[in-house]
């Protein structure tokens, strides 16, 4: 399981939410998560309701390395 750091593109609040398992699909530009996105004011977002900071970068970063070996 998986906790990424996001800021909600709504209401601007920094979270931490557990998004269980990520893969990364060939076919997509982007990851797919087990789990919603779950903003602790606003609810369940799209990822196109959030942005990854540069914590949830990096976070997201090792778990992709950690795939490739």
């Amino acid at each position: 399981m998986t906790e990424l750091h996001f800021k909600c593109k709504k209401c601007g609040e920094y979270f931490d939410c557990e998004v269980g398992k990520i893969t990364f699909p060939i076919e997509s530009k982007r990851p797919h998560f087990e789990k919603s996105i779950v903003c602790p004011k606003c609810g369940v977002l799209s990822m196109d309701d959030v942005e990854l900071t540069e914590l949830g970068q990096t976070q997201l970063s090792a778990v992709y390395i950690s795939e490739l070996r």
